[in-house]
């Protein structure tokens, strides 16, 4: 963590991911030219819209004073590379040039990323069509494929975060339909062969995994990641009951064909199963 002159800001800012916390108005009127936008008073409530952890972040403000407050509360919400502009940002040459829309800096499940323009290749003369996000959290994958053309259901247990990921969809000027539902008790209610994508990130639930492929519609998608054994050692989850077994998850779905399947080990976590499967179409 780092205090930068204008200078070094104004030489750096290309290479990393820049965080504008000044408020709406501020920030409309004038900023610097890829600068992604959440207010400090925000920032924990819209944690969900922060960089990946990874991200190497440049935190600017009306003051050096309220940027290294917020470089601070981004630190304690887990980010290890925060800088901070020590100065106000209109002293910056491009502090307040621009007056563009903010730059996205959230990113769903790089898998997701990965798979989609297959996904949409595959269903280019029809549009992309119903997709269905199961455990689906604070809703960045749900939103992220909304951007892309999909009519996207969300479903999670939890009220409170599935409000979260509808306040997340109207910033990005998209809608997603939620709803609440236990998927670890009682009947899921998916109706079969409706979907022409569906996904699940993080979440395993044995019992549901025939529920899920009844509910692909012929020639539609699945997209599955989510955490193996060896994950214990990095922390949560550490049940095994939320943990694949290593080669699980190519055989979990006997109807369907896997297109792609992977299971990655990083020295560092997290450790993962990931699936692209596919079931056939009508003849």
């Amino acid at each position: 963590m780092a205090a930068l002159d204008p200078d070094t800001a104004q030489t750096r800012h290309t290479r990393m991911a820049v965080l504008d916390v000044r408020d709406e108005t501020a920030f409309a009127a004038g900023h610097m030219p890829g600068a992604g936008h959440l207010p400090h008073a925000e920032l924990e409530a819209r944690r969900t819209e922060l960089p990946p952890r990874e991200t190497a972040v440049l935190v600017v403000a009306a003051s050096g004073a309220e940027a290294a407050a917020a470089a601070a509360d981004l630190m304690g919400l887990g980010y290890p590379q925060v800088d901070w502009l020590d100065a106000p940002l209109a002293v910056v040459p491009s502090g307040l040039e621009s007056r563009a829309p903010a730059v996205r800096l959230w990113r769903p499940a790089p898998f997701l990323e990965q798979v989609l323009p297959r996904l949409e290749s595959a269903h280019e003369k029809g549009g992309p069509g119903l997709a269905l996000d199961l455990a689906c959290g604070a809703g960045r994958e749900a939103v992220f494929l909304a951007m892309h053309g999909f009519e996207v259901e969300a479903v999670d247990d939890d009220p409170r975060i599935l409000e979260r990921a509808r306040a997340l969809a109207e910033r990005c000027g998209v809608r997603i339909t939620t709803r609440v539902c236990d998927l670890e008790r009682g009947d899921p209610g998916l109706p079969q062969a409706r979907y022409r994508l569906v996904i699940v990130f993080r979440f395993l639930h044995r019992p549901l995994l025939p529920e899920i492929a009844k509910a692909i519609a012929p020639g539609g998608w699945l997209v599955y990641e989510t955490f193996r054994r060896g994950q214990r050692r990095f922390g949560r989850p550490s049940h095994p009951r939320f943990l694949l077994d290593d080669g699980e998850l190519s055989s979990a779905f006997p109807g369907l064909s896997v297109e792609h399947y992977e299971e990655p080990s990083p020295a560092g976590g997290p450790i993962t199963a990931r699936l692209l499967a596919r079931k056939p179409p009508l003849p």
